[in-house]
């Protein structure tokens, strides 16, 4: 079944929304997330093919505020701030938090190998002390 949205165009402030989020890396989720706006905005804002309001526009630069807000919004001028035109795209919040626990888990590895070589060692003394009491 179609619906009165089928024929009609994205916005072109989605489209460049949509170019920010693939040049970060990131998702519609993500995005959606990190600004956080309600469950699904974006979203369905993309399925309906619907404009920004100004709130959710405020919201996304308020989380991103290396995006330019007049090519968000009109098109004009670059899609970084010049501050942040030659810099690599930062990390976002989830790949920060991605990155934590990569560092966590590596911690817990090096805590097992500790403990695995702390038990041997307790092992040997005893088996030694065993030794000597028998001799």
């Amino acid at each position: 079944m179609k619906t009165p949205n089928d024929n009609k165009e994205l916005p072109q402030s989605l489209v460049r929304l949509q170019q920010f989020i693939d040049y970060m890396h990131l998702t519609v989720y993500q995005v959606n997330k990190e600004a956080g706006l309600s469950k699904g905005l974006l979203l369905n804002a993309f399925g309906k093919k619907q404009g920004l309001t100004i709130t959710t526009v405020e919201a996304i630069l308020r989380t991103y505020p290396q995006l330019n807000a007049n090519w968000l919004i009109v098109g004009r001028g670059e899609m970084l701030n010049d501050m942040e035109a030659d810099a690599a795209p930062p990390r976002s919040v989830t790949q920060q938090h991605l990155d934590h626990l990569d560092d966590l888990q590596q911690r817990c590895v090096e805590l097992v190998k500790t403990i695995q070589q702390m038990k041997q060692k307790e092992q040997a003394d005893a088996d030694a002390r065993l030794l000597e009491s028998l001799l």
